[in-house]
């Protein structure tokens, strides 16, 4: 597609279009919205550029999923060396009551790369599920919407708005039953590798051949169990043995690994009750074929932020996963393959545990399950992207061998795509060992300017800044680029606005660390500490264990005093003095101060006071901070409110920024009033219009917000102030 398409060029003029007017695409047309100007033409929902096509939620981690395909080589407003575009998503839930709730958004940033293929490309948001019961009450299986729109945030609280470019998918997730504290919960287990052969396959049938007609037999308690969590009887099972099958199979897998495991032979006699004949199911369990009856990979791609590979499954039937939530379930293994141009190279086995629920949404189930993985090996030098094919092979219950890109599961199947491989950072040669601060408080390091104030998107996009200073726990993280060996260690240096010099900063704090040996996936929090002012380097890459540190953690930094702090990284060998390498010097802005805001009513006798319904109250009111946002002035309660009409009418903000323009354009006439600002604060007067106010007791409220990403989170130190009044 050529630059001068009339697609590009609408493109490229989205955000002057939509400021001219706000509907300008007829995409706003369907929200009853007041005062909503005609579309100057129809395009909503346009897939041509980039598609949203999978969601999955992991109830372990609570991370939920969207699947993005980046479909041109061009439209995203540059290449890898420019900001790009941003492809937004936002997620909402529906806990089965038929009202979406919001859960935020995430986003990630799309270049013009000239690749023909598609690009998947994963992003995520963890949320806090707002509905969970005990795992032997009713499921709670939510409705998952996400909104995709390129380079315009979906807003939030809108569930049916639609974006311009991009498109919307709804998937049913399934949310984790309640803690083991105030619930019965069974720990999730393991089960071993597979490959059968017809010796061993023989063995088992034997074991349980039908036996000579005998009474009706009374099932151990081990087989009552396997008929009630997959709901079914003897009859039942003999009229889809395909069921059994997958009760027997963990067993077989199990043998597969180790048959002198006399155990999992014992697990086998129980099932003699339900008389299967194996034999039917020697094509299946000796020549294996992708198999989809139960379970299905549909995406994969990564999440360039995070370096995560992703996979999304798809659950189809109700039962078949080894029991319900009370119960360990099984589990649905994706082995993970990527090929840089020299054949496809193992990165590890990751997992998403599953239940029997009934009864099963349409549609299914959608889960996910992330891999991390290092790929600074294959990354080319800043503004020089690269690409990988990635392959993911899905198994149920067994884990597929390693190093076997051409595996065949008995149960599941494989996706392709290709992903992004994102250049080096800036400053960072090819193959010289490098130490870099990547992100400072969940912002990127390229958007924090030599003053230490940030603007733009946050690692992930789960939030924005906007000429924002950090304040609470500031995340320090980074890596070191092609490491010399696995036993580096680093030290945070910061000078504050007081120190002559820059000083170790040692404060311990936790991690997650992932390490992958072969196979096998293994998830732990160690707490890193620094004695003699040194961090052990955790994330290490070698032929048998890859280990990493979710978000590239080094350290969590708390200020003692605000403004301009600057931060560089240190690394040498264990056990020696020598500095190998020094990373890049960062700065950034601390303002550990909430806003001061107070409110009073100047009207007769002020706050406390009664006064007749009708009166016109009148009162003053102040924000004061370094980095103000926004303020509120709110009427409570609001359902006796609601008749009021609450205005500001002054605003004289703090010299020298300018202020919004007072009267009724502040004001949404209602009990309710705001406006946002970009300096030291502001105050003025307001007036209370009550004539259409219950006589009741109230309080009018004030609320302000600064810009400081607080916690390395989301932005805004909050503050408030209350006075309160009767109505008579």
């Amino acid at each position: 597609m050529s630059d001068d398409t009339p697609d590009l060029a609408l493109r490229r003029s989205l955000k002057l279009n939509l400021l001219k007017n706000p509907n300008y695409f007829g995409n706003l047309t369907k929200l009853d919205l007041p005062n909503l100007p005609q579309p100057v033409l129809q395009k909503v929902g346009d897939t041509s550029y980039e598609q949203l096509t999978c969601l999955g939620y992991n109830p372990d981690t609570q991370i939920l999923t969207a699947m993005v395909e980046v479909k041109l080589g061009s439209g995203y407003s540059g290449g890898p060396c420019t900001d790009g575009s941003l492809e937004h998503v936002r997620f909402y839930l529906d806990y089965g009551d038929g009202i979406w709730v919001d859960h935020g958004a995430a986003s990630f940033a799309a270049h013009d790369l000239g690749f023909r293929d598609d690009l998947c490309y994963a992003v995520s948001v963890r949320i806090d599920p707002k509905l969970t019961r005990c795992c032997d009450a009713k499921p709670v299986l939510p409705r998952v919407r996400a909104i995709l729109s390129w380079n315009v945030q979906p807003p939030p609280g809108l569930p049916n708005w639609l974006p311009v470019w991009g498109n919307i998918l709804e998937r049913s997730i399934q949310i984790d039953p309640r803690s083991p504290f105030l619930c019965k919960f069974i720990d999730i287990f393991e089960v071993g590798t597979v490959k059968i052969d017809p010796a061993l396959l023989a063995k088992i049938k034997d074991i349980v051949a039908e036996q000579p007609p005998l009474p009706k037999p009374v099932l151990s308690a081990q087989a009552q169990l396997t008929s009630k969590t997959a709901g079914i009887d003897s009859e039942e099972a003999r009229k889809d043995p395909l069921l059994i099958l997958r009760h027997i199979y963990p067993v077989v897998a199990k043998l597969a690994a180790d048959q002198t495991d006399l155990a999992a032979f014992a697990a086998l006699e129980p099932l003699k009750a339900l008389k299967i004949d194996l034999s039917m199911f020697d094509d299946f369990l000796l020549e294996p074929k992708f198999n989809t009856t139960y379970e299905e990979l549909h995406c994969v791609g990564l999440d360039r932020d995070l370096s995560r590979l992703h996979g999304v499954v798809q659950i189809k039937r109700s039962a078949g996963y080894s029991g319900g939530l009370c119960t360990a379930g099984s589990r649905e293994y994706i082995a993970f393959y990527l090929d840089f141009g020299m054949g496809w190279e193992y990165q590890g086995t990751t997992y998403v545990d599953v239940h029997d629920i009934t009864p099963i949404p349409r549609g299914g189930l959608w889960y996910q399950a992330a891999l991390p993985v290092n790929l600074d090996a294959h990354r080319r030098k800043w503004c020089e992207t690269g690409r990988a094919r990635i392959r993911g092979i899905l198994s149920w219950s067994a884990p597929p061998p390693p190093n076997q890109p051409e595996f065949v599961p008995h149960w599941g199947d494989r996706q392709d795509c290709w992903i992004e491989v994102r250049p080096l950072p800036k400053g960072v040669p090819e193959g010289v060992m490098t130490p870099f601060l990547e992100a400072i408080g969940n912002m990127p390091v390229d958007q924090i300017d030599a003053s230490g104030y940030a603007n733009g998107q946050s690692i992930g996009g789960t939030f924005g800044a906007d000429d924002s200073p950090f304040g609470g726990a500031i995340l320090l993280s980074g890596l070191i680029a092609f490491p010399t060996s696995n036993s580096l260690e680093y030290r945070v240096m910061v000078q504050g606005p007081s120190d002559a010099t820059p000083k170790p900063w040692t404060k311990s704090f936790g991690v997650t660390l992932t390490t992958v040996i072969g196979g096998s996936i293994a998830v732990t929090t160690p707490t890193q500490s620094a004695p003699s002012d040194w961090f052990a380097y955790l994330p290490q890459q070698g032929p048998v264990v890859f280990r990493s540190v979710a978000g590239n953690l080094l350290a969590v930094f708390s200020a003692v005093e605000n403004g301009l702090h600057s931060v560089f990284i240190q690394v040498r060998e264990v056990g020696t003095t020598t500095i190998l390498a020094t990373s890049a010097t960062e700065h950034f802005y601390v303002d550990n101060n909430p806003p001061v805001v107070d409110v009073e009513i100047i009207s007769g006798g002020g706050n406390c006071s009664k006064f007749p319904v009708g009166t016109v109250l009148v009162g003053t009111y102040s924000m004061a901070d370094a980095h103000s946002h926004s303020l509120s002035l709110v009427v409570t309660p609001s359902a006796e409110a609601a008749g009021g009409l609450l205005a500001i009418t002054s605003v004289a903000p703090v010299a020298p920024f300018p202020a919004p323009p007072p009267g009724p354009t502040a004001s949404n006439g209602l009990s309710y009033a705001a406006f946002t600002m970009t300096g030291a604060g502001a105050s003025g007067n307001w007036e209370l219009d009550t004539t259409h106010m219950k006589p009741c007791g109230y309080n009018i409220r004030i609320h302000g917000v600064d810009r400081t990403i607080v916690n390395s989170g989301g932005t805004g130190w909050h503050a408030g102030d209350i006075e309160g009044f009767c109505l008579e």
